[in-house]
């Protein structure tokens, strides 16, 4: 897949003006890892976090993304838990042997393995990733590629938007040591049912938009880490995309 794949610059996605009658302006963030304070927020109509907005997934520091998230001015938030984000994990905390209650957060609609329709568009969102390094603390791990299979499969036919918090393979997931992180059954599952966007994060190198150059594949696929590198403090701005309400694509 990854010699079909091309990098667009962000900065080439079309806004128009906004707020604009039939369009919906969509804001892209993930992997913020409690720099989230420090961003500077677009305007926009709907806010997407593919996860890690933790570093240790703390329940103060969830509860003080969430109170961020309470102030921020969008119609409608999404949000993925990710790896970190370990006190969102009944399973990670126990096997990290912490004295914790899995939480929540109430000022966004969290989607695990499942779909929620906005504005007529249906987005479905998991958060789990493979976990080669079998870390106790990794929350919403799956140890092999046939669990990702299970979870992915939960996606419904028609959907518009993937959330994941793992990379498909072979789109935005190469790490430092140049191996492909993502998951097939990601990539199996969105090139299946072709979504205009699918939105990702966890491999913080991969940053970036990108088009698989496949007919009749019409998937944008956005790895939206907002730090760029697990060793850099250095914030990205959010992706900033318009979805057409009546053709349901991005666009260009």
């Amino acid at each position: 897949m990854s010699e079909q794949v091309e990098k667009l610059d962000p900065n080439s996605l079309c806004h128009g003006s906004w707020p604009r009658a039939g369009f919906l302006r969509v804001v892209l963030i993930s992997d913020t890892h409690m720099q989230h304070r420090k961003l500077v927020m677009p305007k926009g109509d709907l806010l997407i976090h593919a996860g890690d907005f933790t570093n240790k997934g703390r329940v103060k520091d969830i509860k003080d993304f969430d109170d961020w998230l309470g102030g921020l001015d969008y119609r409608h938030k999404i949000v993925v838990f990710g790896n970190h984000d370990t006190e969102t994990d009944a399973l990670a905390i126990q096997k990290a042997g912490r004295d914790a209650v899995e939480t929540t957060i109430e000022n966004a609609i969290v989607l695990k393995n499942s779909t929620v329709e906005i504005e007529g568009l249906k987005v479905f969102g998991s958060p789990f990733t493979l976990d080669p390094f079998q870390i106790d603390w990794w929350a919403h791990k799956a140890d092999f590629e046939e669990e990702m299979e299970q979870y992915m499969s939960n996606m419904q036919e028609g959907v518009d938007i993937v959330v994941t918090h793992s990379p498909p393979h072979g789109v935005g997931d190469v790490n430092m040591g140049k191996s492909h992180c993502g998951s097939k059954a990601v990539r199996k599952y969105v090139e299946k049912q072709n979504p205009a966007l699918h939105v990702f994060g966890h491999i913080h190198e991969g940053r970036g938009v990108y088009k698989y150059n496949q007919i009749p594949g019409k998937t944008l696929f956005v790895n939206a880490s907002s730090l760029s590198s697990p060793l850099k403090s250095s914030l990205s701005d959010p992706i900033v995309l318009d979805m057409d309400l009546s053709t349901k694509t991005v666009r260009m």
